[in-house]
Formats: C-alpha cells, structure tokens, sequence
C-alpha cells in the first residue's frame, strides 16, 4: 500500500516517573513528529463522501455529494472570532484537546492540539489508499539532538577514532574537557564530581552550553557517521540524567480518517499513544467543534438526555450550565465524594443539524468511557458545538498514612485496548426522526439478535414485591428480618385476578424472592424468603404464569453486594472490586439534601466483574430450578463498572462485554431476560425494558426533549418508564408513554401502604394493588385499545407542534397526540383536551 509521510524524525528524552515511588528509570525516547511541507493538499474519496485535508493545519472538510453540504473540523472563522478571548480561539482551533495529571501533585492541566502541535508543526500526515492518519505530538516541545551530553574520555575515543580531522576538531569545540587534576578556578569540583563520578579516574566531556541547532546538527551528524545510535544517546542520557532539563509533559496521539460508505469513522489507536508516567493522559476530546453552527447558522445540537434532548442553535442561555453526561452512567469503581446529579446517557450518540443538513455521531470502540458534551454560542465564543471526550487512564489518591494529611496518586498500569472510534453518519436532511432512523439502521445492523416484534398489543411490566428488610426486636435485641409483602400464593392469586380483569402482554418479574427480600445478600446462591411460602409454592406460582402465556422473571441485582454476612458465601477481600488506590470500593448512598455519602446508612459492595457474571449465571440457574421463564436483573443495562485492582484490572469496556457474554448464554439456554434503563449494549438480549428514562430534563440549556432512542428502538424491543402507580403524577406518565410509544409498567404488593412504615422502601407507597387494581384496569383498557396496534410498527416521525404538544407517527399512518399543558389545544384541525391523548388511525 502506497503511503506518503510528510515529515522527518526527532526524538525527546523523557525521564519516567515510576509508580508512586518516584525513582527514575532508563530514560525512554519518545518520537517528536515534525511537519515540513509537501502535498498541497490530501484527499479520499468514495461514491458519497470527499474528504480534504489542509496539510498546513490539519483541518479538514466533508462534502457529501447528495446534498453538497459541506461540513468543517473546525469553525472557519474561529481565528476572527469577536466574542473569544485568545485561549477559546486556540480551543476552537483545535482537533484535539487533551487533560493530564502531573503524578507527583495531582495537579491536573490541560493541552490543546492547535497551540502545543500544529502551530508548532509537531505533526507527521500519512496518506493510504483508502484513510488519512495524522500524528500529533502535542507539548512544549524542544528539538532534541541525538549527541551524548557528555562521556568519559575512554568511550569518547571509542567514537573519535572513527572520525576525520575534522570531526575530530569540531567534537574538541563543542566539547568541554573537564581534567579532575587540573580544573580552572572557576570549576567547582564536589559539583563536577557528583554530576560526573568517572571524573574520580579519567577525563570527562560534556558538551558546552548554548551551543546553536545547527552546531548540534553537525555535532549529530558527526556521530552518526561514527556508529552512534538512538541506543547510545539513551543509555548516555540516562547516565547523566542530571544534565536533562526536557522534562514537560509531551503527549503522542494518532487520529486516523477513513470513509465508510456514507460515514466518516475517525479512530484513535490506543497503541500509537504515548506519554511520560510522570504526566499520565487522563482525558481526549476528539474533535470538539467539528460542524459547530455560528450565531448566523439554523440548527439544533442532539443529546442523548433521557430519551433525547434538543439544543436550538443560539438559544441565549448562556447562564445555564452546558451539557455534560457520561455514556452508561457513573463508573462506581472510580470515586466521588459528592453527588448533586447524575447525568447519564443509555446511548452513546450526539448530532448536529446545521442549515438544513445533519449528522449523527455514534461513539463505537471505548464508548463506555466517554462522555458527550455540548453547548451553545455566547458562552466564551460564538460556536454552538456537540463532541465526546474519553477517560484514557483513570487515577485516584492514595493517602500515605492516618497521621498525615499528605496522598500520592495511583493510576491504571495499562492502557485501554483496541481504540477510541467515533462514526459521523451524514444525513440529507435536519429532521431528528430521520438522524433516528440511521441510528435504528446502525442498531440493527450492529446487534443481529434485534429483530422486528410482531405483536399488536400494549406491553406491560409488572413488578410483583415479594419481601423487604425490617428492623425488629428478637429477644430485646434489634435485627433486620424479612417482611412478607405479597407471597408467592398472594402473587398467584394477583396475577390470576390480573388475566380476568383482561390484562394481557404482560411481562412479569418477582422482586424481594430470595436472599431476605428486596435488598438481598449477595447471589452466590438463591434461596426463597421462607417467609413467602415454600419452593413449591413458587414453583405453582411459574407454572401458572407459563399457563397463561406470561413471562414470569425472577429479579436479583449482581453488580453489588448487600448485607455482608458470614456465611454467606461473598468475601470482601477476594469478590469486591478495587479503586486504583486498592481500597475495596464500598459504597453508601448519597444525601439528597447535602449531596454527600449518608454516613449513617449502610455501606455495599461494588462486585468484581468476574463475580457479576457468575451471579448472572447464578441467578439464571435458580430461574430454572423454580420453572421461572427468565430472570430480571435491577442492576444490569443501567450500572457499568471497571475494576481498577492491578491483580485484577478489568476495564470498564472489558466489563460490559462480560456482561453482554452472560447474557448470551442465558439466551442461549432458552431463558428470557429483563433488563433495567436499556444501556444500548443490553438491547439485543432483553425481552423488556423497565424505568427507561422517558422525561430527562436535567439540563435547563436543552430547550425540548424528544424521543429519539424511543424512534429507533421501538418495534425491536418492548420497554416502559416510570411505574405509573409509583409516580408523583402518574398521569404525566401515561402521557409521555404514549408520546415515546412505552409500555406500561405497575408495582403491586398485597400488604397496605402501612407495611412500609419504619423502613428504607417508602418508594413503595403506592403499591398496594388493591387500591390501585380499579385504576390500573382503566389506564390499561383505554391505553391498549387506542394504541395497542401500534407496538411491533417503527415510529416514523415525531414533531413539536407547539410547546407542551407533540405528535408521534408510526408507520401505519396512526398518530398520537399529546398534550401536557392545562388548556386544550385546538389548531388546524387538531383537538387535545388538556392533559391527554388523542390517537389518530392512519
């Protein structure tokens, strides 16, 4: 394969900051690109897309031939921009931007790529037949000569008896020659002696001080031509490490572009990048402001906030906070102090709509470290932008000892594996349902087991409450036992009454079963609440569901432990997962009212995930022991964590494949699956999807929410928010199911409300199923018979007709119309009584 390289080679001495112990090691080169002109210019090309690089700069341009919009890497007035101080026009001009962390202090600092690397020209382009690869270097670089800065006498000689007269002489001047019998009275000897300890036995040389590049360019020459290699500089540099002064973080990062059909894939090999141990890369955003939109520019930014979140291109809320939210959640294995929201995206996907155009960008390799970002014009610069940035190597304190208040950093001793890959999919128009449509062709292209469903009724999930922990005196003495809320005869006896009263599609899972209720012991085994009833009346209890044709799951959370006892099967030490400072990661709930940990309440565990994955199994096989159909993880498709013990270290990518492993073998033996929240990842395996996040609504900068996961995903997987009878305003519920095409999910137990009294599950308030059995019959009734053709369609469009109103059109024709404000809306043709839902047959 032909490929062309703009550029030469240096090389930079790097002293390596070892561990937390801070011992120097053999100075380790790394290679320092340098740019010299070229091409004029570099180009790919395929049926749909063009791609043009400007090789003084880097940037770049995408045209797409169907529509000839053109699309920038950076904001082609970014320079001139009125409204940014020096730093953001640096920001915008930058295809990388990059955070480190100084080892020694902690002390965390940023890089952008267009000050540190291509103002400099500390870059190298390479351009195959079908990818365009830059190299950056990116740092407060200084050109490095491969010279030795000094040797004893006896291995210069070594090296000048190869060499003319002349080499000979320029070596004697730009060298020093220090004699410990007869130094000038300006040498300080004790100095020269420690820098130089052969000085003791024999002539040293070292090189002069202030001497110009082109001297030392002669002087590299020279030595080449003597046998001097890139070996012996760093053996020589490492001998007199004490004459380095090239100590600044320097960081080599490869971005490589590439066409695929009617997308852009940009790929960040982990391999090719490279840094110094005493200035970890803790942080990349790639790309940031590629196809901004000016303050003249018609657009909107898409985030991934609940079901998906609109950003109107200059918006004026410059004073709101800008979007921020870390794909899957919170990695539990790092640590917070504090918490006062957690923003979370279940799909990895951001898109720009720019004057009449769009693109949808899906991270792929290494999404579930990233996180998306977005913001709008006003705020330092005039450039309304969406990107994702990605957690290279994760750190955290270590505290050296209870007596000091002094900590050391700890971090990851590997790289993530493979790459940081990002796909731009270019799209001939700026309807967010069609930039959904692509993302459901990628989805089912990417996941083979996401097939089109074929029913043509509402789904419904129903959580039936088995048992919860409460404190009880035993003795004079307080302990926690189980509280019986339905037991397994109730439970038959709810979901017979459920059938008669005409509920049908239901998915059903049986919460608080096993290991003491709701919040159970860990799942090295499975043994029913006695409580409850016994494994037989269980077993009657699965029977009865498959009679019916209902799905009927046993929940249980894997990701954590609770409870800790002895005996139990779970030991702390072997089974929890470690923080990268190799405390075991316990966890406590956080505050609400101070956003920091409930000192008070009781800690858990965050498991290995090795051991999550044997609890998955273990759940599994205890599904098939009682003749349940499938099993219901809480945890799994919502949480997603790493483990940074070094014995153990499983990344958090790594992590979810082993999750997406288990899943496949429960599948596999014939077993259904529930999942919780609907992490991308976990749709090919679940059967249904439960507490979905149908509203978002965290960030005051998004200006409407729309449901574009749902738009994608609905036809391929059943799911449902919020359960309806748990919700502060359940009717609120019931219209954002019906304008996100949701099932409907309900909580039942068969004790009252008063049951709860004096324990830690009041969010079970409204599950008493026999005062809310007359209403759940009647929002299903309804729901069912005017959307129940609906499920098993795609939704083909949704739109904001005004604020508080939308319609969603599926592929029949039929349309849902939602309104949440409290006046009627009546408007070409369209009547919605106040906070309600009209459907509209196609």
């Amino acid at each position: 394969m032909k490929k062309i390289k703009s550029a030469g080679m240096l090389f930079l001495a790097a002293v390596l900051f070892s561990g937390c112990g801070g011992s120097n090691e053999v100075a380790k080169a790394i290679e320092v690109y340098s740019y010299s002109a070229g091409e004029s210019s570099y180009s790919i090309e395929n049926d749909r897309l063009k791609m043009e690089m400007d090789p003084s700069t880097t940037y770049f341009t995408i045209t797409d031939k169907s529509s000839g919009a053109v699309w920038h890497s950076n904001p082609e007035g970014a320079a001139d921009d009125a409204a940014a101080d020096e730093q953001s026009k640096n920001l915008l001009q930058s295809t990388l931007s990059i955070e480190y962390v100084q080892a020694d202090s902690g002390v965390e600092a940023t890089l952008n790529n267009f000050e540190y690397s291509i103002q400099k020209s500390t870059y190298t382009i390479e351009k195959g037949n079908d990818y365009i690869k830059v190299n950056y270097t990116i740092g407060d670089t200084k050109k490095v000569f491969t010279i030795p800065p000094a040797l004893p006498e006896s291995r210069m000689k070594k090296f000048t008896d190869k060499m003319d007269s002349s080499g000979q002489k320029a070596i004697k001047d730009g060298y020093k020659k220090y004699d410990i019998n007869n130094l000038s009275s300006s040498d300080n000897k004790d100095e020269l002696l420690k820098l130089y300890p052969e000085l003791e036995k024999e002539c040293v040389y070292v090189l002069r001080d202030g001497l110009q590049d082109h001297i030392k360019q002669k002087l590299q020459n020279i030595f080449e031509k003597a046998g001097y290699t890139q070996k012996d500089f760093e053996e020589d540099s490492a001998r007199y490490s004490g004459q380095s002064d090239e100590d600044s973080p320097v960081f080599n990062i490869s971005v490589v572009y590439k066409l695929d059909g009617e997308d852009l894939v940009v790929d960040l090999p982990v391999e090719n990048m490279e840094w110094k141990d005493s200035s970890p890369l803790t942080e990349i955003d790639v790309l940031p402001y590629f196809g901004a939109g000016g303050k003249e520019d018609n657009g909107f930014l898409l985030v991934p906030d609940g079901m998906g979140g609109i950003i109107n291109f200059n918006n004026g809320k410059q004073k709101q906070n800008a979007y921020y939210a870390d794909v899957y959640g919170w990695d539990y294995a790092m640590k917070r102090n504090a918490l006062i929201d957690e923003s979370r995206a279940a799909f990895p996907v951001f898109g720009v709509a720019n004057n009449g155009n769009s693109f949808l960008c899906i991270l792929e390799d290494n999404a579930s470290v990233a996180t998306i970002k977005a913001d709008v014009s006003g705020k330092g610069h005039s450039y309304n932008y969406a990107g994702a940035s990605y957690r290279v190597v994760h750190g955290d304190a270590i505290e050296i000892s209870s007596r000091s208040d002094k900590t050391v950093m700890a971090f990851e001793e590997e790289k993530p594996s493979g790459s940081l890959k990002q796909r731009y999919c270019f799209i001939d128009s700026d309807d967010y349902s069609k930039m959904a449509q692509r993302y459901r062709q990628y989805l089912t292209s990417k996941y083979t087991g996401l097939k089109k469903r074929s029913e043509t009724s509402v789904p419904v999930g129903i959580e039936i409450i088995g048992a919860i922990d409460k404190v009880k005196q035993v003795l004079g003495f307080p302990a926690s036992l189980p509280e019986p809320l339905t037991t397994y005869k109730e439970a038959l006896e709810m979901l017979k009454d459920l059938n008669s009263s005409g509920f049908g599609n239901m998915y059903v899972k049986y919460s608080g079963w096993m290991n003491g209720g709701v919040t159970h012991t860990a799942l090295t085994k499975a043994s029913p609440v006695s409580k409850l009833g016994s494994g037989g009346d269980l077993k009657k209890l699965a029977e009865y569901a498959s009679q019916i044709n209902v799905p009927f799951y046993l929940e249980g959370s894997v990701e954590y432990a609770y409870k800790n006892k002895l005996f139990d099967g779970f030991s702390i030490n072997r089974d929890a997962a470690k923080y990268t400072s190799r405390e075991v990661v316990k966890l406590t709930d956080f505050s609400a009212v101070w956003y920091g940990e409930k000192t008070d309440a009781k800690p858990y565990y965050l498991v290995k995930p090795q051991v999550c994955e044997q609890y998955m199994m273990n759940l599994s096989k205890a599904a098939g022991k009682y003749k349940a159909f499938g099993v219901a993880f809480s945890d799994v498709g919502y949480g997603l964590a790493a483990d940074y013990n070094p014995k153990n270290h499983v990344t958090r990518q790594e992590s979810m494949e082993m999750q997406r492993q288990a899943m496949a073998k429960i599948k596999e033996s014939g077993k259904g699956i529930m999942v919780s929240a609907g992490n991308d990842y976990s749709l090919e395996y679940a059967d249904y999807i439960t507490g979905m996040d149908l509203t978002g609504g965290r960030f005051n900068i998004i200006d409407y929410q729309v449901p574009f996961y749902a738009m994608a995903i609905h036809g391929l997987v059943d799911y449902s928010g919020d359960y309806i009878n748990l919700s502060q305003d359940y009717t609120e519920t019931v219209l954002k199911s019906a304008e996100t095409g949701a099932g409907l999910s309900f909580a039942f137990m068969k004790e009252s409300a008063s049951a709860l009294q004096e324990t830690n599950y009041t969010r079970y308030f409204g599950a008493d199923y026999d005062e809310w059995k007359e209403l759940a019959t009647e929002i299903y009734t309804r729901y069912e018979k005017e959307l129940g053709t609906c499920f098993g369609q795609y939704i083909e469009k949704h739109e904001k007709l005004a604020d508080g109103v939308f319609a969603t059109t599926y592929e029949d024709g039929t349309k849902v119309y939602v309104n949440y404000n409290e006046v009627p809306y009546d408007k070409s043709g369209v009547k919605i009584p106040a906070r309600d839902y009209v459907v509209e047959r196609g």
